[in-house]
């Protein structure tokens, strides 16, 4: 039924418009708010991205708070790179920082024209062993992910749910986003968007409000996410980036 409502949502709002953004998610890869688009960095550019989410520790009433740092450039056309840390605001004697992430995406050559043109295939990699990796392919506002390497009970995903019977991320999952109103080239002051995701786990929808110097903030909810066992967020996500 979540998922049924989730799609319902995502689809109507994917009917009225697909855009594709080039700004940092919170995983890493340009996109919209946690899923990733057929965009990238623009060549030259570099790209600076800080996500705070809170969350409540398993098993206690105490509340957390979870920060993504990401970077990222384009040495060449159509290809960018990227890194992202979480820093963990719990500092028990046995609380550790998740391991830093690598992201790679490279944009495919233009099928025709319109929003499905947008392709790129990419993959987010886990310096944690323990972690999985994913591999994407993305056209217009729709993609699919695939989780690989890992270990069954101790291991998580950047993308798609969690599986509780198997203690480990489900393989496949469906990706999708878009921006209204959409980019313009060129266009210049202060401009406000809705933002609108699914990245096989959560839906996100927000708001970024972005200058066209290169700066720009979010505020964004996601739904209850299926990785409670390792963190219970909280629905609320805020946002800050800067293209340069």
């Amino acid at each position: 039924m979540r998922s049924r409502s989730i799609a319902a949502l995502l689809f109507a709002f994917l009917a009225a418009v697909s855009t594709a953004s080039a700004d940092l998610t919170l995983q890493g890869p340009s996109g919209y708010i946690q899923a990733p688009t057929g965009t990238t960095i623009r060549q030259g550019g570099v790209e600076l991205a800080a996500h705070t989410r809170l969350y409540q520790v398993p098993g206690t009433k105490t509340e957390r708070s979870l920060t993504n740092l990401a970077f990222g450039f384009s040495p060449l056309r159509d290809f960018e790179l990227g890194v992202q840390k979480a820093m963990d605001s719990r500092r028990g004697v046995d609380d550790v920082d998740p391991d830093a992430t690598i992201n790679l995406k490279f944009r495919l050559p233009a099928f025709g024209t319109g929003e499905f043109a947008e392709t790129a295939v990419g993959m987010v990699l886990d310096t944690n062993s323990n972690n999985y990796h994913t591999m994407f392919l993305t056209f217009g506002g729709f993609g699919v992910g695939w989780n690989f390497g890992g270990n069954p009970g101790s291991g998580v995903a950047n993308y798609g749910s969690y599986d509780r019977g198997r203690r480990e991320p489900k393989s496949l999952c469906l990706l999708a986003g878009t921006e209204y109103p959409p980019t313009r080239p060129g266009e210049r002051g202060y401009r406000g968007r809705f933002l609108a995701d699914y990245n096989g786990d959560v839906f996100s929808i927000g708001w970024r409000y972005k200058s066209h110097r290169g700066f720009w903030a979010d505020l964004g909810a996601q739904t209850k996410s299926s990785y409670t066992d390792f963190y219970d967020w909280k629905p609320l996500i805020f946002g800050l980036g800067a293209i340069f």
